[in-house]
């Protein structure tokens, strides 16, 4: 049985859309709500599978409150309700599943319904997750940690090893920049001016909702339904559970590095930071984590000979070739 959450200013739109519900059946109505602020405070504890939502409300837009709502619910979907089909475009773009004009007619309802759950079914086979006893699928709660690699380039896999793969670029992007920021919230428009610099603002702001939107989808996907926050006008994501090999790198380089840890630093360091995907804001941290890892191959250089010296030296040359004091010490410990 699905949960779901009615938000309409009308009681009667809620009274007809309770009823049309209950006569399609597989839908029990936990919550109704005459404002946003009222669905908030009990969203979180209701964890609906579906919102309708009225668009056009006394001193809120429904396309606008669907973020924070999501932000309480992210496992929900939403379906629009309005009385104005203007905003169809607009609902799309934000990726909702349903648009329903007023009045709403059974059979677009049931549609909607069946969309919801043919969706929900297609996502649970691709992961290869089976339902919970309470109908939902077991990799909503997720346990195990995903892995991510950023050195190089960046992937990120699953708790078994899959690699995750993105709707669009700037929703890989997106995630890159929140984990970036390692669980610091960041401003709505901090993002927009990062990810579309060059985008025209009322644009940008419907491309940032969809982007949003299939972000928290892949990490649901994953088993991570939560990872995303928002307050106060901010975002920022729960970085707990997530493994990667800068972590891992950061490590080594703050303990002090020595030639045991040559093997692991090699295989560490593919490239430099986010490399491939050449984000400009990351930038910065890229020169920082270069020269502290060029200092801990230096690190490790001096207590280090045989094959164990010469990778080092050679990774140096790699690093910095135009400095001569790489090429002089390979060639006075070849000649040794």
């Amino acid at each position: 049985m699905l949960r779901a959450i009615l938000i309409d200013d009308e009681e009667l739109a809620l009274a007809v859309l309770e009823i049309l519900l209950l006569e399609i059946g597989g839908v029990t109505v936990v919550g109704k709500f005459l404002g946003i602020s009222e669905a908030l405070e009990q969203c979180a504890d209701l964890q609906p599978d579906l919102i309708f939502l009225d668009i056009e409300m006394p001193g809120t837009n429904g396309l606008e409150a669907a973020e924070s709502l999501l932000a309480q619910c992210s496992a929900a979907e939403i379906i629009y309700v309005t009385a104005h089909h203007q905003y169809a475009v607009e609902a799309f773009e934000a990726n909702a599943i349903g648009y329903l004009l007023k009045p709403v007619a059974k059979d677009r309802l049931a549609k909607a319904v069946s969309r919801y759950v043919y969706l929900h079914a297609r996502d649970a086979k691709r992961n290869g997750e089976l339902p919970g006893k309470d109908g939902k699928d077991a990799g909503h709660a997720g346990s195990g940690k995903l892995s991510l690699k950023v050195l190089g380039s960046m992937e990120l896999y699953n708790a078994d090893g899959r690699l995750i793969t993105w709707r669009t670029k700037k929703t890989k992007e997106m995630f890159a920049y929140l984990w970036h920021h390692g669980g610091t919230p960041v401003y709505r428009y901090h993002l927009i001016d990062h990810l579309w610099p060059d985008t025209a603002p009322d644009r940008a702001q419907t491309l940032f909702h969809t982007t949003l939107y299939n972000l928290r989808k892949a990490l649901k996907s994953a088993g991570c339904p939560d990872m995303v926050v928002f307050g106060d006008e901010r975002y920022w994501m729960r970085t707990e559970r997530i493994a990667s090999d800068y972590e891992r790198l950061e490590q080594l380089m703050k303990k002090g590095c020595q030639p045991g840890d040559a093997e692991e630093l090699f295989a560490l360091y593919r490239g430099d930071y986010l490399e491939i995907e050449h984000y400009e804001w990351a930038n910065s941290r890229i020169y920082d984590i270069r020269t502290t890892y060029v200092q801990c191959l230096e690190q490790a250089l001096e207590g280090a000979s045989g094959s164990v010296r010469e990778r080092l030296l050679r990774k140096l040359i790699e690093l910095e070739p135009y400095q001569e004091k790489h090429y002089d010490r390979l060639k006075q410990h070849l000649g040794n």
